[in-house]
């Protein structure tokens, strides 16, 4: 149980709704009552995992991370453990003005959410989002040394599965990774996945183009994409990366646990279990917190799935993505 990767979702929030993550209308994600929990205790948790299991990486997720308002000094304190890499998953919306505070803070990249290039077409994706703003925290990330700069992009049959090699040509132009996803059928993106979902292969396909050259990478089977190095005739290069989650599940290596911002752990998305880490913060001696931190992993763990999402965390939101 060494070298985990944690995410981090330090709030439930979000600005944004997402069509493959929240549905139009409702009262939000947030579980527990959505009690966020202070930075200072989501820090302990963090330094109790890491001293026994050497947490090599932690991901600051959401909902969106830039509406927590202590998210800079989260990070300081995060950085303060020794933890070797911190990233943050956001939509950007609000990254320009913050990049360079983050960076210094101790944020070392991030990943961003870019599911179009067409301002239409993005606000329609995103119900509200600016694809402007988002271009901006891009530019300002890199600007601020938080690189590579990876782009997400949630491929949907119907929606922007045509805009494929637009966007990894802005990945070649802007000097960003990309990385097209695969949808899950999880949340309120199951209701229509049969028809929305698009496969690696036919993504691979579509941008097999005669003026690019692919060269594959090494893959570790701890992570989750599997990378390509693209370059054009003009000798720009990229990576190019896929997230197969259901034609190449990366289930039997994984190391990745969640925690949500309200004190809940999932060990997996293909799994409902969750468990409550707020008795861990109230036991007495540390020796006990230890213990009943140990316990639950060993559940997390024990409860992760071999492949498939047979049954499937209720919302996306819910675990940070």
């Amino acid at each position: 149980m060494h070298d985990l990767v944690v995410r981090l979702s330090v709030t439930s929030r979000c600005q944004l709704r997402c069509t493959y993550c929240l549905p139009e209308r409702s009262e939000g994600c947030a579980q527990g009552g959505g009690q966020e929990l202070p930075g200072r205790e989501l820090v302990r948790l963090l330094a109790m995992l890491h001293s026994r299991y050497r947490v090599r990486r932690v991901r600051f997720t959401g909902g969106e991370p830039l509406l927590r308002r202590d998210l800079p000094e989260l990070i300081e304190a995060v950085a303060a453990l020794g933890i070797p890499e911190l990233a943050m998953t956001t939509n950007a919306q609000q990254l320009a003005p913050r990049a360079a505070e983050l960076q210094r803070r101790g944020l070392q990249r991030v990943n961003i959410s870019l599911d179009s290039l067409d301002p239409r077409r993005f606000a329609e994706i995103s119900r509200g989002g600016e694809l402007a703003r988002t271009v901006d925290g891009i530019l300002a990330a890199q600007a601020a040394g938080l690189t590579p700069v990876k782009l997400n992009v949630v491929v949907m049959r119907g929606q922007n599965d045509r805009e494929l090699g637009d966007l990894l040509r802005f990945a070649l132009r802007t000097g960003c990774h990309v990385r097209f996803l695969e949808l899950m059928p999880v949340g309120v993106a199951a209701g229509n996945w049969v028809t929305t979902w698009v496969g690696q292969d036919e993504m691979r396909t579509r941008l097999d183009e005669p003026d690019l050259t692919w060269v594959e990478m090494p893959w570790n089977p701890q992570e989750t994409c599997r990378e390509w190095r693209v370059r054009d005739r003009s000798g720009r290069e990229t990576t190019c990366g896929f997230i197969a989650s259901v034609t190449q599940p990366f289930c039997s290596a994984c190391r990745r646990i969640r925690i949500t911002a309200d004190g809940g752990l999932h060990g997996c998305l293909a799994s409902n279990v969750r468990h409550d880490l707020r008795p861990v913060l109230q036991a007495g001696a540390p020796g006990e917190s230890e213990k009943q931190l140990h316990a639950i992993l060993r559940s997390a763990f024990g409860n992760k799935r071999t492949a498939g999402f047979t049954e499937a965390v209720e919302s996306m939101c819910l675990v940070g993505g």
